[in-house]
């Protein structure tokens, strides 16, 4: 194969970041190219994430482990949280992966995301077990706001969850159903002070025990 041909073809790939023998420091988000995709978990180790530990919010945390090619965040007392090492894109992007409650009543996924200069949380199953929106949307929380709505979510079950940030907008997705589609305008996107050390980019449970598996990250055409 001619050095052309081989870099053409290397070119055409999807960009995958990690791997199980990567880097210790994970290639940065920010660079990634229109219209490539990124896996950020390698399905095998914890390449790329740090788990999240301090002496405020996480300090009696649940387990964080890989299994059966997923990564479980074990309940914690009051939380438990891994966070993406490397940069990230805060525009124009799209952010697929799935997740499950194993145990516990609270949140299973509380991923924590940037908007532009802010961040957000998106809550799956808060607030005794139904919860979902987004906190905080101008100080609002996520059972407080605009996006405030109650799903009833079975116990081990995998959720399809999609996550997009662009054309002005923040739209939510549900095994394919639009649950959320939240104009960004010159709204204030922060969040709570407990989900600040998973910013710019992680994911946390409450009380919880959940796990996430295939998260990809898709950088999508500005406008």
């Amino acid at each position: 194969m001619t050095r052309a041909i081989l870099t053409g073809a290397l070119s055409a790939a999807v960009l995958v970041l990690t791997t199980g023998c990567g880097p210790a420091k994970p290639p940065e988000l920010d660079k990634l190219p229109e219209g490539r995709e990124a896996v950020l978990f390698n399905g095998e180790d914890l390449t790329g994430w740090e788990v999240i530990v301090d002496d405020i919010f996480y300090d009696r945390t649940g387990k964080v482990e890989v299994v059966d090619g997923s990564v479980v965040l074990g309940a914690g007392q009051e939380l438990t949280a891994v966070r993406w090492a490397g940069k990230v894109l805060r525009d124009n992007f799209r952010i697929t992966f799935q997740a499950r409650r194993i145990e516990g009543e609270d949140f299973f996924c509380g991923l924590t995301f940037p908007v532009r200069k802010g961040h957000v949380t998106l809550i799956l199953g808060g607030w005794a077990g139904t919860a979902v929106g987004l906190s905080n949307i101008d100080d609002m929380s996520a059972i407080e706001n605009e996006t405030t709505q109650m799903i009833t979510f079975k116990l081990g079950k995998w959720y399809d969850v999609e996550v997009e940030v662009h054309a002005g907008r923040i739209v939510i997705s549900l095994d394919n159903e639009t649950i959320i589609d939240q104009e960004i305008g010159d709204h204030k996107f922060n969040v709570w002070p407990q989900m600040e050390p998973p910013r710019p980019l992680g994911i946390a449970t409450y009380c919880t025990k959940g796990a996430f598996r295939n998260v990809v990250v898709r950088r999508l055409p500005a406008g």
